[in-house]
């Protein structure tokens, strides 16, 4: 067994001071800020963006952005994560978001979330902002393993997630109310080694 001290030195020295804006050939994904208020409250009133994230019951109004938006601000504040606006180039305008939350530096994990603007769909931009997510937690914070809940019956997140190297682990069995009934989750989980192995092999494709 490592000790505490072997995993320790294994950590970046990223310190949540600023959040760093990832480049992508067709994306910027950049700091959430309080102008994004109607461009994000868009993306989750758009057609289907709802259908299976667990954090609302219906689309949200102005309060409810303003507290995802103050909550975006307080994960960074608290070390706990990064959410990012995710922005077409070369315009600057928010279409969806992404980014980890529920950081453990003990144990060098966390939690992967997205939406995105449904007339942006099936373009590949999900995959293109995911994977630059996944490039900046396992090699800027030195993250050991990530994990990503999906509502069950989200066949597109659950493909998603495998086209960028998540193995599906398990099923949390009606672990959420929602609209009125008890939802179960696919578990994916996701290893750094196997993250550099799947990344070699994209490389070589």
């Amino acid at each position: 067994m490592r000790s505490d001290m072997a995993v320790e030195a294994d950590l970046t020295t990223f310190d949540f001071t600023e959040v760093p804006t990832l480049e992508t050939d067709r994306l910027r994904l950049r700091r959430i800020n309080r102008a994004d208020h109607d461009d994000w409250l868009a993306v989750w009133h758009s057609p289907g963006a709802l259908d299976y994230l667990i954090d609302f019951e219906g689309a949200p109004q102005d309060e409810v952005a303003r507290e995802i938006i103050g909550w975006a601000e307080r994960i960074t504040r608290e070390k706990s994560g990064i959410r990012w606006a995710i922005a077409l180039k070369p315009k600057n305008r928010m279409i969806g978001s992404c980014g980890f939350h529920l950081y453990e530096r003990r144990h060098r994990r966390a939690e992967i979330g997205y939406e995105l603007h449904s007339d942006f769909w099936r373009r590949g931009i999900m995959t293109e902002a995911t994977q630059a997510v996944l490039q900046f937690c396992f090699d800027r914070l030195g993250a050991h393993r990530l994990e990503a809940d999906v509502v069950e019956g989200n066949a597109a997140s659950a493909a998603l997630l495998r086209k960028v190297g998540f193995t599906l682990e398990g099923v949390w069995r009606e672990r959420v109310f929602k609209r009125g009934a008890f939802q179960s989750l696919w578990q994916f989980g996701l290893l750094a080694p196997e993250y550099r192995a799947w990344r070699k092999a994209a490389d070589r494709a």
